[in-house]
């Protein structure tokens, strides 16, 4: 338990150390630049981008030195462990796709105005039979297309964190850590404006501070589901596929409304349906009403299960 808690405390000092020195001092910046519209030439957009993808990465990083450091390969997680696990490999493939669409769907129920058909968010008109086809493609293969950069985050938290910490606390707390700890990490790329577009120095403080905390949120709900279904694989991968999905179709709701979110929407009195706090995207709380929905049962489940074990 000693080794353990140590790894655990040398992991966060590093994947925190890295993380933050370099998404303050190389990404936030730009980034906050993109988001204000100060940047829109695309080659310095793709450029911060890259950079913002890059962060991806540092908790890979961060896991390879911890066990260096403690010299401690047991426990990696990287084995996919297909056999007997095709249940959380299809929960990864497709279930953020199918809570996605469901949140979305609650959300345009209470917000009946803001629906349209489905448009090409680059022209205004409805692609072609061929253009949805390769489409619906994409978004099917969002976790294989997402996989690598997603590996880079999943291999620090669901295939290091999260079974270290499960090894302490239970299946809740530490699920709850996790997200916490996660949510946290994003916190200078959530100021920046990522997700929420609650931009330091242009929006307020506390509008600022109430993004990283949804943030926080949005990333306890999703650690449950992503630490079950690799938990039940005792693999990284299924986490890998989920988050690749969701990093895929995170944004599908926009393709079906007919409105955008006003950043100034929140302190000027002018009203838009579309708040990031609020939905179509499951960055909300009815946008991501699905997940939260999943993440109850699951904890429910898996404290009645540890509960027979240690009775």
């Amino acid at each position: 338990m000693k080794n353990n808690r140590k790894s655990i405390i040398i992991y966060l000092l590093l994947v925190f150390t890295i993380s933050y020195l370099f998404e303050i001092l190389a990404v936030m910046p730009w980034y906050a630049k993109v988001n204000s519209g100060e940047i829109t030439d695309t080659t310095r957009v793709a450029l911060v981008m890259a950079l913002v993808s890059a962060c991806m990465f540092i908790p890979t990083v961060s896991v390879l030195l911890t066990r260096v450091i403690t010299n401690d390969w047991k426990n990696c997680y990287l084995r996919p462990n297909f056999k007997g696990n095709l249940v959380p490999y299809l929960i990864g493939w497709f279930g953020p796709l199918v809570l996605v669409v469901i949140g979305a769907a609650v959300w345009f129920a209470f917000n009946p105005e803001a629906f349209t058909s489905f448009t090409n968010p680059y022209a205004e008109k409805v692609p072609g039979v061929g253009g949805i086809v390769i489409f619906v493609a994409l978004l099917l293969l969002s976790p294989l297309l997402n996989c690598v950069a997603c590996f880079g985050e999943e291999w620090g938290w669901r295939g290091f964190l999260m079974p270290r910490l499960h090894e302490e606390y239970s299946f809740f707390k530490a699920s709850m850590l996790t997200g916490l700890i996660w949510g946290l990490w994003h916190a200078p790329l959530i100021a920046a404006g990522h997700n929420y577009h609650q931009i330091y120095g242009i929006s307020s403080v506390w509008m600022v501070l109430a993004a990283i905390g949804a943030m926080c949120i949005l990333s306890m709900v999703l650690a449950v589901l992503f630490g079950y279904i690799s938990e039940r694989a005792h693999s990284v991968w299924p986490a890998v596929l989920a988050h690749g999905c969701l990093n895929g179709v995170a944004g599908l709701p926009l393709m079906f409304t007919s409105v955008m979110y006003d950043p100034t929407s929140l302190t000027d009195g002018t009203q838009s349906p579309f708040n990031p706090f609020v939905g179509p995207l499951s960055t909300g709380i009815i946008g991501g009403c699905a997940f939260i929905v999943v993440a109850v049962i699951i904890l429910i489940v898996m404290h009645r299960r540890e509960r027979k074990e240690s009775a």
